[in-house]
């Protein structure tokens, strides 16, 4: 079933939720540095624990994209790297988890990306 394509006030009030509930659970950090920022690895793994990658980089870029009204490489498919990383944390993911799954649904149908080159 297609779901209806949401607009970009709606995914920039998500955004705001998913920032909102990293900083309820505990999982907000102070800005990285700028060298931590800077890596080229994927998801800043190298300098970054997920969560910070979610709150300086990730929900940034998300912010951008959608301002700049730039389109997307790929589908946006956080929520199964989220879910993975999150199996370790003592903290409470789970409203977290479902608000990264509803925005790749969300993301990947205003950017009319196919549901189908999800996996």
């Amino acid at each position: 079933m297609a779901s209806k394509t949401p607009s970009a006030s709606e995914l920039f009030s998500l955004l705001d939720e998913i920032a909102h509930i990293l900083r309820e659970i505990g999982l907000n950090t102070e800005r990285p540095t700028d060298a931590a920022m800077a890596s080229t690895a994927p998801f800043c793994f190298d300098t970054l624990a997920f969560h910070a990658w979610l709150e300086w980089v990730f929900l940034p870029r998300m912010q951008q994209t959608i301002e700049q009204e730039r389109n997307l490489a790929a589908p946006c498919n956080i929520a199964p790297l989220a879910e993975y990383q999150f199996a370790t944390y003592a903290e409470p993911t789970h409203h977290l988890l479902a608000l990264l799954t509803e925005l790749d649904t969300q993301i990947n149908a205003y950017f009319h990306l196919p549901m189908e080159n999800q996996k």
